[in-house]
């Protein structure tokens, strides 16, 4: 599909419908920004009493033993140097922050037309009007969002114009809590059809069919049970049947491009570690303390990130009422979310914009959960096959 996703900036958004006219900016929280400056400022002014040795300085043994030639020094990484990055990541956080803040896009609706005013970082503001009955509907779509350290599912329902700049945002929230009700009211509420973009294209879900499950949606043709016991098992994909359940798990594949970026993250920054360890009485004395403890915190959370992403895999626990995600990390598993399968609505292969990578969606009015974010997209239409088989076979 030849369609560039609109970007939105929020990670917290509601227009309101109730009462008309009505309008929202779609921009980044001060619960992100006043922070996220804070942290920057702290490490731009680390950098700079650092680099400034503290405005004193007292000359201590070692200096002295330097200025004699005692012995050769030579450090790793000059102190000077590694200041001055650390001051320049402090005013980078600062800058980047300012320029997200400066943006927006204000949108407005009376009705009848909808009215988007947006504010790049340079450059003068454009304004963009469409009546709403030329919007092809209203879209659901998940994007994965970076929250500091943390790796989110961002949860966006949109009106869908076939161009972007258009493109109005109606919800936006990291918490899929009443996602398909909220999806499903904002369609009713502009009378348009509820769009979502899967491996097949973009799909129509019409009003009348809104409250029904993926049981009398096969039941009514209006979606295929096409799953075939012959069809071969693909080979990122293993499951296995227990007595009370179904266990369907991704095998893992540690060539995949992902896991070659933690796997080269894990050997450069271990190796680091290691040579800073073998040197550490030298590196501590050029670098100073506090940028050590820096050094050792921002490696070692790399490598525990690093390697929670090459060791971690995904399951799809389908039970005699509900399917349960279950995140496992080697010999340790977690439930991560549940559905109950009379809520199930539908069960779609969809895309993430950001990497073009494809995951599976099982939807309820309650939730979204997905499952797969690296497993190949023809192995995740056969789980879609299967897993809508296994719930409405009962």
């Amino acid at each position: 599909m030849n369609y560039k996703t609109p970007r939105h900036y929020s990670h917290s958004y509601a227009l309101k419908l109730d009462s008309l006219p009505t309008k929202k900016s779609d921009r980044i929280a001060l619960r992100f920004l006043y922070p996220g400056m804070i942290f920057g400022a702290i490490l731009a002014f680390l950098g700079i009493y650092e680099l400034l040795n503290g405005m004193t300085h007292t000359k201590t043994d070692f200096d002295l033993m330097l200025s004699e030639g005692a012995f050769d020094y030579q450090p790793l990484i000059s102190a000077a140097f590694f200041d001055s990055v650390i001051i320049l990541i402090g005013l980078g956080i600062i800058v980047s922050l300012l320029f997200s803040y400066i943006r927006y896009r204000k949108i407005m609706f009376d009705g009848k037309t909808v009215t988007i005013v947006s504010r790049p970082v340079f450059g003068s503001k454009k304004v963009f009007k469409e009546d709403i009955g030329r919007y092809d509907g209203v879209l659901f779509r998940i994007e994965f969002c970076q929250l500091g350290f943390m790796t989110k599912n961002k949860y966006i329902i949109e009106l869908h114009h076939k161009n972007p700049d258009k493109a109005a945002p109606l919800y936006i929230s990291t918490s899929n809590k009443n996602i398909r009700k909220l999806w499903e009211y904002y369609a009713k509420k502009l009378n348009l059809p509820a769009l979502i973009i899967t491996d097949e294209g973009l799909i129509k879900r019409e009003i009348e069919d809104f409250d029904k499950d993926i049981r009398e949606l096969v039941k009514t043709g209006k979606i295929v049970n096409a799953y075939n016991d012959n069809d071969p098992l693909p080979p990122s994909i293993d499951y296995v049947r227990k007595r009370d359940k179904t266990v369907i798990k991704s095998r893992k594949i540690f060539w995949d491009a992902y896991n070659i970026i933690a796997w080269i993250c894990v050997l450069l920054t271990g190796g680091l570690m290691i040579f800073a360890s073998l040197n550490f009485e030298q590196f501590k004395a050029a670098a100073g303390p506090r940028s050590v403890a820096w050094f050792y915190a921002l490696t070692g959370g790399a490598v525990i990130a690093a390697v929670f992403a090459l060791f971690r895999k995904d399951k799809i626990v389908v039970k005699k009422d509900k399917v349960v995600i279950v995140h496992k990390f080697m010999l340790f598993s977690r439930k991560n979310d549940e559905i109950k399968k009379s809520d199930i609505e539908a069960i779609d292969v969809t895309v993430n914009p950001a990497t073009g990578r494809y995951y599976l969606s099982i939807i309820s009015d309650e939730k979204s959960v997905v499952f797969g974010k690296k497993v190949p997209i023809e192995d995740l239409r056969w789980v879609k096959k299967f897993l809508t088989n296994e719930i409405v076979k009962n």
